[in-house]
């Protein structure tokens, strides 16, 4: 009797021990890509489901706060908001601005490379818009 109760023990003390690794976004890397073909590494920017939707509602109001854009953003879960909201300020194409203040808040907001991209995504919307409509 008491070997099997040490024998599960040794076991869950086994089970506690394993440490679990987490899985990371892999990125593409930028400084291959812009010489090789330019609109790929465009795509490595702004490319995806969210991105794009996200830097649309980064237009509306500059300092939005997180739940905001989740707001505008329908259907993103928090994983990939958190992700998307990563990968464009390490592409620089918003900033983010933590104050400290209690509780905590966080604004994102684009930057003047991440503006440069509106009449881009505004004629976009606009082609979109004719499409739908079936003047195409």
């Amino acid at each position: 009797m008491k070997k099997d109760k040490k024998e599960k023990k040794d076991k869950k003390e086994k089970k506690q021990a394993v440490p679990v690794k987490e899985e990371k976004a892999a990125v593409p890397p930028l400084t291959s890509a812009p010489d090789a073909d330019p609109l790929a590494y465009a795509l490595t920017l702004v490319g995806g489901k969210w991105k794009l939707r996200i830097l649309w509602a980064l237009s509306m109001k500059q300092g939005r706060r997180y739940g905001d854009i989740k707001r505008d953003v329908s259907e993103i879960t928090d994983m990939m908001l958190s992700q998307s909201l990563r990968e464009l300020n390490a592409d620089g194409l918003i900033d983010r601005a933590q104050f400290q203040e209690i509780p905590p808040r966080v604004e994102y907001s684009l930057t003047d490379e991440g503006k440069s991209l509106l009449p881009i995504l505004s004629d976009l919307r606009d082609w979109a818009v004719k499409r739908r409509k079936g003047n195409h």
